[in-house]
């Protein structure tokens, strides 16, 4: 999970990785603030190959560390406001 804070306002950005029953590699993104009860956005990305879909996460991850978030665990109580 990769959080960051925007004018005193915590958001996050989940980034999981399953293969569906179909064989095929999901890239689930969940977006949104910590404010709010529901997600902002959830976008699903389909691979056929798990190097690939692992690939497509080590971008985004990029992307979204460039844009200042960082990576939190759930263990820090610092950002308790996570409503996963």
């Amino acid at each position: 999970m990769l959080i960051r804070r925007v004018n005193d306002r915590v958001r996050y950005y989940l980034i999981e990785l399953y293969q569906n029953l179909f064989g095929e590699w999901m890239v689930i993104r969940t977006f949104g603030s910590c404010r709010a009860l529901k997600p902002t956005g959830v976008i699903r990305n389909y691979f056929l190959d798990e190097n690939d879909a692992e690939r497509s996460i080590d971008m985004l991850v990029q992307q979204k560390e460039k844009k200042g978030y960082e990576s939190f665990t759930h263990q820090s109580k610092e950002h308790s406001c996570i409503h996963f």
